[in-house]
C-alpha cells in the first residue's frame, strides 16, 4: 500500500480490538466504528490481562481506569483434576477486568477523540467508503474473506466451555487451573467475587448450546475432580447463571493485510483461552497498528511483527488445551509439570 495520508478509517466491530484501534486513531483521522450488536457491550465474563497489555493500555490513555476497575488475580497454581498441586503458587501479575468496564473505558476514549459509532451489521465490508477497512469483527469476521478468500469461515474445535459467577472470591488455596483427564477447570478471583470455568470435549450442538446438557457432561467427566470443582458443578444455581459455548478458532492465516483491508484481534487470530492472551493481544494489535498508520509506515511492517507473535500464541494455546484435557498420559504430564514449573510439595507436606 503506498505511503499516503490515511484520511478515513472504517472499523468493522466495536469490541475490544475495534474500540481500541478507533481510540488510538481518533485524534489523527476520521474514524467510524460499525457495531452489529451494541447490547453486548454490557455483557460478558471478566477478561484477564497480562503485563504485556499494559503498554497498550497506557498508549490508549486508559491504563488507570482499567486498573481501578479490575482486580489482581494474585498467586495461583496448576492442580491435577483431583486437587493434587502440580506447581507452587506463582503470581503472574494478571489483572481480571470486567468486560463491560474495559469496553466502557475504550468507548469513552474513542468518543473523546471524535470517533463515530454506527449501530448496524456490515454485510459487505467492500462497500465501505474509507481509505482503510479494519476487520475487528471477531471469529465470524466478514472482513477476513477479503484478506484471504480461503479463510472466511471460522474453525470449530472439539471443546465446549462452561463459565459461571462466584459470589465470593475463591479461597486462595484453590485458585488456579485443574487439568484432566478429560476436563479442564479453573477458579479465578475477579471484581465482585470471581468466576469459574470448565472445558471438555463434546459433540453437543448445534449452537446455541443449552447449559443443562453441557453441565451434565462436565459433571460426569469431573466426577473425581477436586472437592472445590465438584461443589460448584453440583450447585443447581449453576443453571441460572452459567453460559455454555463451543470454542472456535480463526483459521491459520499467512497475512493480515491485503490492500486497504486489515485484520486484528479475534478476526485475525482467535485462539483457545488457555493462555489468557486474547484480549491482551487485541489491545497490542490495535495500539501497534495505529502507531504504524499515524507514522505513515507500511502495513506489511506491522504484519511482519504481529503475525509471528500471534501465530505462536494461537498454537501454544491449542497445545496447552490438548495437554490440559488429555485423557491418556496424565501421570507423565503431571510429572513433567512438577519438574519444569517449580514442583509442589507432596500432599500434607510443606508448600
Amino acid at each position: 500500500m503506498p505511503r499516503q495520508p490515511v484520511r478515513s478509517v472504517a472499523v468493522v466491530g466495536g469490541g475490544v480490538a475495534g474500540l481500541a484501534v478507533a481510540a488510538a486513531l481518533g485524534d489523527h483521522t476520521r474514524v467510524v466504528v460499525h457495531e452489529a450488536q451494541p447490547e453486548r457491550a454490557t455483557t460478558g465474563w471478566p477478561l484477564v490481562l497480562g503485563p504485556w497489555a499494559r503498554p497498550a493500555l497506557h498508549a490508549l490513555g486508559i491504563l488507570e481506569p482499567v486498573v481501578r476497575a479490575g482486580a489482581p488475580v494474585g498467586p495461583g497454581r496448576l492442580f491435577a483434576l483431583d486437587g493434587r498441586p502440580l506447581t507452587r503458587a506463582h503470581d503472574a501479575h494478571l489483572l481480571a477486568v470486567p468486560r463491560p468496564a474495559l469496553l466502557a473505558a475504550l468507548s469513552a476514549a474513542a468518543s473523546s477523540r471524535g470517533v463515530r459509532v454506527v449501530d448496524g451489521e456490515v454485510t459487505d465490508p467492500s462497500t465501505l467508503d474509507a481509505d482503510l477497512v479494519l476487520g475487528a469483527d471477531g471469529v465470524r469476521s466478514r472482513v477476513r474473506a477479503l484478506v484471504d478468500p480461503r479463510a472466511g469461515e471460522r474453525v470449530a474445535t472439539p471443546w465446549v466451555a462452561l463459565r459461571g459467577r462466584l459470589a465470593a472470591a475463591p479461597p486462595r488455596r484453590d485458585v488456579g487451573e485443574y487439568w484432566g483427564p478429560g476436563l479442564l477447570a479453573g477458579l479465578v478471583p475477579a471484581p465482585g467475587g470471581g468466576y469459574w470455568f470448565t472445558t471438555h470435549r463434546s459433540d453437543l450442538g448445534p449452537e446455541p448450546l443449552a447449559v443443562g446438557p453441557v453441565l451434565a457432561q462436565a459433571r460426569a467427566v469431573g466426577r473425581d475432580a477436586a472437592p472445590a470443582i465438584r461443589a460448584l458443578l453440583g450447585e443447581e444455581a449453576v443453571l441460572d447463571h452459567a453460559t455454555a459455548t463451543r470454542l472456535w478458532l480463526a483459521p491459520p492465516l499467512r497475512h493480515y493485510v491485503r490492500g486497504r483491508y486489515v485484520l486484528l484481534g479475534d478476526a485475525a487470530h482467535a485462539m483457545t483461552p488457555n493462555l489468557g492472551r486474547g484480549a491482551g493481544e487485541a489491545l497490542v494489535d490495535a495500539a501497534s497498528l495505529a502507531a504504524h498508520v499515524v507514522r505513515g509506515r507500511p502495513l506489511w511492517e506491522w504484519q511482519a511483527r504481529r503475525l509471528p507473535a500471534t501465530r505462536m500464541a494461537r498454537t501454544a494455546s491449542s497445545l496447552v488445551m490438548r495437554a490440559a484435557t488429555a485423557e491418556h498420559g496424565a501421570g507423565l504430564r503431571d510429572g513433567v509439570l512438577r519438574l519444569s514449573l517449580g514442583g509442589a510439595a507432596p500432599r500434607g507436606g510443606r508448600r
